[in-house]
This record gives structure tokens, sequence and C-alpha cells, in this order.
């Protein structure tokens, strides 16, 4: 059988499709599992980049629970790479199907490649669980792709072989760069007046439920209130342990609009349009740069140092006083924000997948070849 991608969460499923179209073009036979983690963000984003799943896991776990969720996982994905036997797994970054789908292959002694290989914040509760999975998929991995020469370092210092180590470049930026050309303007937009500046913020971490989302919406309330020509535009995860919180504190402020997730397109077209971002994602970090937008991390930590080594993006954290005021640092000083929004992306140039891609045909020919000359 082809090389499995398997996905679930919305992350994944952008940077892992074009990877799937790249091994499709060379004849690789890609087959997408869809794991399901998240639910409709999950088919939202599939739509986006034009996936349609050729297998769809049956779900029955409580997505509210780690170990459910990850167990169930495991247990349907070793089922199915036992019984279809794939010739790779690949799997992306750091979640419970990334993690589960790399176990399920090992099982099996199928080989597992992992896209976003090497990323370490040094720290296994921030973020929660994403830097315990990343660390636990390193040893059973054999195929590391590594976005950064930062993340080849960190795998060479988790004891990586060199051979099993090539850095690609993130595959988001494959997927931003595609993306660019055709985005849908949302209708959230047209609610800005002229001469307004747009902050684009998000936040859904688990470190950060209940006061550090809370810091974060005082601090956007406090935003607003210095800054009479900023719009925040808000796309709020459904998850309601963030969404309960954001609702009470700024469902009724004026300037502040929080809104239903924006499918990619979308997202990306508010995301161009901004001024500033202030977010907790991971990949936002990498995909901002590309629009010349600079990023307030609402994090104490990120493995994505390469962004703050690079003066793209800086750690503020949740407290609401250090994000208004570096915030307001870059409202107030055009030479701050030019600073911040003229550095080159360091996460890639747009062709990690076909790097990906070309490694993996030579690297499965060669042992094919072998299997069959032994």
């Amino acid at each position: 059988m082809g090389i499995a991608i398997v996905a679930g969460t919305r992350p994944e499923i952008l940077k892992l499709a074009p990877v799937f179209r790249s091994l499709k073009d060379a004849t690789l036979d890609p087959v997408w599992v869809a794991t399901g983690q998240h639910g409709d963000l999950a088919e939202q984003a599939q739509n986006a980049v034009g996936i349609v799943p050729d297998i769809v896991l049956d779900g029955g776990w409580d997505s509210r629970s780690l170990t459910s969720l990850s167990s169930g996982l495991l247990d349907q994905l070793g089922s199915w790479v036992a019984g279809h036997q794939p010739s790779a797994v690949i799997v992306q970054g750091d979640t419970a199907s990334a993690w589960s789908g790399a176990l399920a292959a090992h099982l099996n002694k199928v080989p597992v490649g992992h896209v976003e290989a090497g990323l370490r914040s040094g720290d296994t509760n921030n973020p929660f669980p994403e830097e315990s999975f990343r660390r636990l998929i390193a040893p059973i991995a054999d195929f590391h792709f590594a976005p950064t020469r930062l993340a080849e370092k960190n795998l060479r210092l988790d004891g990586v072989r060199p051979r099993q180590i090539w850095v690609t470049g993130n595959t988001i930026i494959d997927t931003v760069l595609d993306m660019a050309d055709r985005v849908r303007a949302p209708a959230i937009l047209d609610q800005v007046k002229p001469g307004e500046r747009i902050i684009l913020l998000t936040a859904h971490r688990r470190e950060s439920w209940g006061e550090g989302i809370a810091g974060i919406c005082r601090a956007a309330l406090e935003l607003v209130h210095r800054h009479p020509d900023i719009r925040i535009i808000f796309p709020a995860h459904s998850n309601p342990r963030v969404r309960e919180t954001v609702e009470a504190m700024l469902g009724a402020a004026d300037r502040i609009h929080v809104i239903a997730p924006l499918a990619y397109p979308e997202f990306i077209a508010v995301l161009k349009a901004s001024h500033l971002v202030l977010s907790d994602s991971g990949g936002v970090q990498e995909e901002a740069p590309s629009f010349d937008v600079p990023v307030l991390v609402l994090r104490e930590t990120t493995e994505r140092q390469e962004a703050i080594d690079a003066g793209v993006a800086r750690l503020v954290g949740t407290d609401p006083a250090v994000i208004v005021r570096e915030a307001s640092l870059l409202l107030t000083r055009p030479s701050a924000h030019g600073r911040m929004a003229s550095r080159k992306n360091p996460f890639g140039d747009g062709k990690a997948s076909q790097r990906i891609t070309d490694i993996l045909a030579r690297k499965l020919l060669a042992e094919k070849e072998l299997r069959q000359a032994g």
C-alpha cells in the first residue's frame, strides 16, 4: 500500500495537504486518514485545501479527555495500519493524532515520517500536552523532517542520528503562499472603517484556560480604550472553556468582534489585512511573517524560537499590563513596528513539501530494492 497521511486537527491538515498533493504528483499513492480530532474545524480545513479523506475513523472517544482521545485513536489507527501495512505513515507536529499515528505505525513495524520534527520549548507543561507528544514521537520516527536548523540541532541533542534528519522548511509556508492569491475576504472586514487598524487576536491554549484567557481579554479591552483607531477581530475557539470567558468579557465591547472560527482562506485574508497579531498559536507565528505582520506571542515559552531570533515575533505572556505595553509600542511607534514587519520569514520558502517527497521517494525506493535483493 502507499504512504498514509494521518491528520485530525486543523493545523495538521493545513500543513500536510501540500505534502499529500506532492506525493500524489510523484505517484507515491498517498492515502489520507482523517482522525476527526477537531471535528467540524477539521472538515472546514479539509474543504479549504481540497482534501477528501480516503479513510475516516469512527470516533467514539471523549475528546475532552486526553487519555480517552489518545487511547481511542491508537486503537483504531493500530487496527488500520496492521490491516493495510502502508509503506510509511506520515504525521505532523505534536497532537494526539500525530502521537497515536506514529505509535500505531511503530508497533506494526511501519516506517514513521515526522513532519515539523525537532520543535522544543523546554517545558513539558508549556505548551501542554504538545511538548510531550513531539518528544515522544522523536525516538520512534524514522524520517525527521525538521523545519529549521534549530530544529535539527534539537533533534541531534535528543540523540537522533544525523542521517535520519533533513532540514526541509515548514510546509505551512507552502500552504500560505499557495493560498495568498485566492483568499476570501470575510464579511467582518466590511465593518472596518477607513483609517482603522486591525489587530487579529487568537487564544486557545490549554495552559491559558481560566485566568490566562481572562488576562488576554482585559488587555484587549484596555487596547481599544487607549487606541481609538484600532479594531480587534477575535475568531474565538469553539471550546467552551475558551468561548464562555471570551463571550462574557468581550461580547458587548465596542470595536472588538468575537466571531466564529474562520475558514482558512478567510483567516488568511484577515491576517494579510492586519497591522498586528496577538496570538498563542504556533502556526500564526509561522504564517504572519509571510505578510510582514508582527506577532506578539501570548505565551511564556515558544518552540518557535526562530521567530523570536529573527525579530518577527516577541513573547509577552498573558499579563494584561505586558500585552498592552508591547502592543501600544507597536501601535504608536512606526519604527518599532517597521523593524518587526520587514524581516524575512525564517520558516521556509514554500518548497518544503517537494523536498519531503523527494526524500521519501529516494529512501523508500532504496529500501524496496534492498528487500528485493535480499
